[in-house]
């Protein structure tokens, strides 16, 4: 596995992460916990529409000197993981994207690439990351087994922009 810091013309990449999945459990949060609910999506892959936009998004973050990040197995990227540039209060850094292909899942390198943001956020002075995660289970208890909580209260803005997700902190 190769780990490279991508520049702005490699951010289409993106399309080549396997990001099908079977979803059979979401979280929401009620009465600041997380219940699990049973719902079923069939996630087969990247929506052109949505493509176009993660992908702007990372420009947009690279422009603003953010902080991307890919994993390759034979010149193919596999996993992406992205830093906003900035500190939010003072000590949090909001980690923007951590997508790994279906094969490469539960195989260590989502917290590899977690591990490497983490250095990066620290040396720029975070303490923690704001994750704004999918409400997949399977998304969620990564990041819970990793040490992450419910941000709470979450950060009024970044809610607004997902309210559907799962706002955590990690403490790096």
């Amino acid at each position: 596995m190769e780990f490279k810091w991508l520049v702005r013309d490699e951010l289409s990449q993106l399309k080549d992460i396997d990001r099908k999945e079977f979803v059979g459990e979401v979280y929401y949060v009620r009465n600041q916990t997380l219940q699990l609910v049973k719902e079923y999506y069939d996630i087969e892959g990247w929506l052109e529409s949505e493509l176009t936009i993660y992908v702007q998004r990372l420009e947009s973050l690279f422009d603003r000197d953010g902080i991307i990040i890919g994993a390759y197995e034979e010149n193919v990227l596999v996993g992406l993981v992205s830093l906003e540039s900035y500190l939010i209060d003072g000590k949090t850094m909001k980690l923007d994207m951590l997508y790994i292909s279906h094969d490469y899942r539960a195989k260590g390198l989502g917290r590899r690439l977690i591990d490497i943001i983490s250095q990066e956020a620290t040396e720029l002075g975070g303490k923690e990351l704001y994750i704004s995660a999918t409400p997949v289970r399977n998304t969620v208890d990564f990041y819970l087994r990793l040490g992450a909580e419910l941000a709470n209260p979450p950060d009024i803005y970044l809610f607004e922009l997902e309210p559907l997700d799962i706002h955590l902190i990690l403490p790096i």
